[in-house]
């Protein structure tokens, strides 16, 4: 059956929230009725009835609280029940004000629409339950109102028994309720056509029986014990409940009504018998039913808690901070990081404008709510706010109960990138300042992203020919291997000072040093290319190589004339004498003239060795077997000048040697190292492997150390502190020492002087490392599959 509509009131000032619930509540079920104030609703109240009451608490004028208050005074009014819809604190006091006042519930805003509807539902369900008990009481009291009237009757016909017989006998046979007359003692005398068919009994039957046998109940005047009626008729209420018992033994519930008269100065009781049957199980299937709907509330309210619990901890969990507002800026909610963030408690905050913690000024954001309002969409700006001093992200979404707001910190995360900006801005400069050719290429695409003025310089490509399409610049190192860098970025492996060659657009064949690493650019990993030029370099180190040469032939042939000059000034006078005395020189003048010219032909004898550049015959032997082949001479001249030679020959690998110049090297450092010391001094030759595989050849003495101005021309030819040297031993050395890969060192001081010779495990010719080696030779390999 279609339910008849109820009205409903809508009490808030601001038009938009009434038009919100409006909208919400519209259908065919309700009625709603809206006012803006207090005293508007209680006009409202006296022109209609309404099954509910949406009262919002702060209105200008009377407030929710006050207008509540004067609603429940009046008595029509008073059972109306009434919802507070509102914003304001979860406080337990402003709670407990609400239901001292009458409410029975709250909606706190914002609120979900789907729980206003089912709120309301229920309530107005409730209502609708209530009138209809209502009704069923009302239709109680006219059955209760006639059986009080066919009381009132029969009281008089009692008095007018003789002239009002008849009419009583109609009123008695007419009614459906049942008429009992009764005795003093509680006995029937008479029983009205209805009793019939309700107990079960004919008229015969229950003329005589005791009522009690009938009717039982606590509230009727009288009981099993005693049928007296008239001590307990003055005090039973106008209608009881009662329990009749027909004459098969059913019990079924009946109103009972009881009244006294008096005939013939003897009092004669009316009972008056209604079957309340139907009414009962009415009030049963009411009661039944609000059953229902208040545990259908109660779970609707535990998941609306749940609910609320769960967005609560959501809420609670973020580190953004999260503000709800009004449509008037008030604070409904906010999170543990909002607090923090204003720097004020949540039950301080809750119900007051946001505008009262932070000035409009110093927010920031206070233009960007107003947009996302008028817009009625969701808006994000990044914005810098004066009241934290701090860089935020504000994201607001709007609604028809105001703003929702979260507010994210952004002051590290611009810190960062600013760092990020400062730092591309420095490369950037280095990069294009760099005197060195630098260039950028994608490890994806393997094109060139950016090269720097130095590259575009040395190689005559300009910026956009090297980004549309890079030119080949032939790079290859000395050997002749092709250098790709896009094979180079698909091997991952980096190169570092590799000696290449590179073509510019002229046609200049050009000289550099390669060196590549990976590095992370915005966007995609990329490959960092360097070449530091040394094409002028290596012209000015020919040139400087080229002069020094002159020079040391200079130095070298002044030394081999002031050298030889001697000898044949003294062979060139004996010649000059003996043409002079024509005469054949004696002996003696001939001895001196041959040594002088064996002394020239020392010098150029050692002079050769040291200039001669052919290849060495080397092979692969023991440093230690040298020595100690050698051993007994160098023994033998430490003997002869009262000195002593010490071994200390270690486990070395083989070498690749020319064992004839490393003897005569050996022997050089050793009358060397013998001719420094005095007699009684020891001459200490030692052999042992350094880490890297280095094999070290160890010539120490015990003299007196040389002085600077010597350090400093060790190995100049013809540079002796002998009385009889020639200048070149030490020369000699560093000429064997080179054409083996070896380097010779020393120390001295005044304890003696130490001459080490280190040697190269693996004796090659000079090139790339061998990483850099490899990785050339897998790019070589690659280049040449089809």
């Amino acid at each position: 059956m279609l339910q008849p509509q109820v009205n409903i009131l809508i009490v808030d000032d601001r038009p938009e929230n009434r038009l919100a619930m409006v909208s919400i509540l519209q259908g065919d079920e309700y009625t709603t009725v809206t006012a803006d104030s207090g005293e508007e609703a209680l006009r409202k109240l006296l022109k209609d009835d309404f099954a509910l009451i949406l009262m919002d608490i702060q209105m200008p004028g009377m407030n929710g609280f006050e207008t509540v208050e004067l609603i429940k005074g009046r008595e029509k009014s008073r059972h109306t029940p009434v919802i507070f819809v509102t914003a304001l604190s979860h406080a337990p006091e402003h709670i407990l004000r609400a239901y001292e006042v009458g409410c029975i519930d709250f909606i706190f805003k914002p609120f979900s629409p789907e729980v206003l509807k089912l709120k309301v539902g229920q309530f107005v369900a409730m209502y609708r339950d209530r009138e209809e008990l209502k009704r069923q009481k009302e239709l109680i009291s006219e059955r209760t109102a006639d059986l009080e009237s066919a009381n009132k009757r029969l009281i008089a016909a009692s008095r007018q028994l003789g002239r009002a017989e008849a009419m009583a006998r109609v009123i008695g046979e007419t009614s459906l309720d049942t008429f009992f007359t009764l005795s003093e003692d509680g006995d029937i005398l008479a029983a009205n056509p209805a009793a019939g068919p309700m107990f079960g009994y004919t008229p015969g039957e229950m003329r005589g029986m005791p009522v009690s046998r009938l009717l039982t109940g606590d509230d009727l005047p009288w009981d099993k014990a005693s049928t007296s009626v008239s001590r307990r008729t003055a005090q039973a209420p106008a209608i009881m409940d009662a329990v009749a018992i027909r004459k098969d033994g059913i019990a079924f519930p009946v109103d009972v009504q009881v009244g006294e008269a008096y005939v013939d100065e003897r009092p004669v009781y009316v009972c008056a018998v209604r079957d309340s049957t139907e009414r009962k199980q009415s009030f049963a299937r009411l009661e039944l039913a609000v059953d229902e709907r208040t545990r259908d509330l109660k779970k609707a309210n535990a998941e609306l808690q749940a609910s609320y619990d769960r967005i609560h901890d959501i809420l609670e969990s973020i580190t953004d901070a999260f503000y709800s507002l009004d449509n008037d800026w008030s604070i409904m909610y906010l999170n543990g990081s909002a607090e923090a963030q204003l720097g004020v408690s949540r039950d301080h905050a809750l119900g007051h404008s946001l505008w009262q913690f932070v000035p409009i000024e110093e927010s920031g954001s206070y233009e960007l709510f107003v947009e996302a309002k008028r817009r009625g969409e969701a808006m994000q700006q990044e914005v810098y706010s004066p009241f934290i001093a701090k860089w935020v992200d504000i994201r607001v979404y709007p609604s028809v109960f105001g703003l929702n707001i979260y507010v994210q910190d952004m002051t590290e995360r611009r810190q960062m990138q600013q760092e990020v900006r400062h730092s591309h801005e420095r490369f950037y400069t280095i990069f294009q300042a760099s005197p060195s050719l630098m260039a950028i290429l994608s490890l994806r695409s393997k094109a060139y992203l950016d090269v720097n003025e130095s590259w575009q310089l040395h190689t005559g490509y300009g910026h956009e020919e090297m980004i549309a399409g890079p030119p080949d610049l032939q790079l290859m190192t000395e050997s002749g291997t092709v250098v790709r860098l896009e094979s180079a970025m698909e091997s991952n492996r980096s190169l570092s000072n590799v000696k290449v060659q590179y073509r510019s657009k002229m046609g200049e064949l050009r000289t550099g040093l390669l060196s590549t690493e990976t590095i992370d650019t915005p966007g995609e990993p990329s490959l960092l290319a360097v070449i530091i030029d040394i094409t002028d370099r290596m012209l000015l180190e020919q040139e400087i190589g080229r002069l020094d040469q002159l020079h040391l032939i200079g130095e070298m042939a002044a030394g081999i004339a002031h050298e030889i000059r001697n000898p044949m000034t003294t062979v060139r006078g004996f010649l000059q004498l003996m043409a002079r005395k024509r005469s054949a020189p004696v002996g003696e003048v001939i001895e001196v003239m041959i040594q002088e010219l064996d002394r020239a032909n020392d010098i150029i004898s050692e002079f050769l060795a040291l200039a001669k550049n052919k290849t060495t015959d080397r092979q692969r032997c023991r440093l230690n077997d040298v020595i100690e082949a050698i051993y007994p001479l160098i023994q033998a001249e430490a003997t002869l000048a009262g000195k002593e030679v010490q071994l200390d020959l270690g486990d070395c690998e083989l070498l690749e040697l020319d064992e004839k110049e490393i003897r005569q090297m050996i022997l050089n450092l050793a009358l060397n190292g013998l001719e420094a010391m005095e007699a009684g001094g020891r001459l200490n030759i030692a052999t042992f492997m350094e880490e890297g595989a280095d094999v070290v050849l160890e010539v120490a003495d015990q003299g007196h150390g040389m002085d600077k101005e010597v350090v400093a021309k060790l190995g100049t030819p013809f540079f002796t502190t002998k009385e009889q040297g020639t200048g070149l031993g030490l020369a000699v050395c560093f000429s064997i020492a080179a054409r083996h890969q070896a380097k010779i060192t020393w120390q001295t001081g005044p304890e003696g002087t130490i001459f080490q010779v280190r040697f190269s495990g693996v004796v090659s010719a000079r090139g790339p490392s061998a990483e850099v080696a490899a990785a050339l030779e897998e790019q070589s390999s690659s280049d040449s599959r089809p």
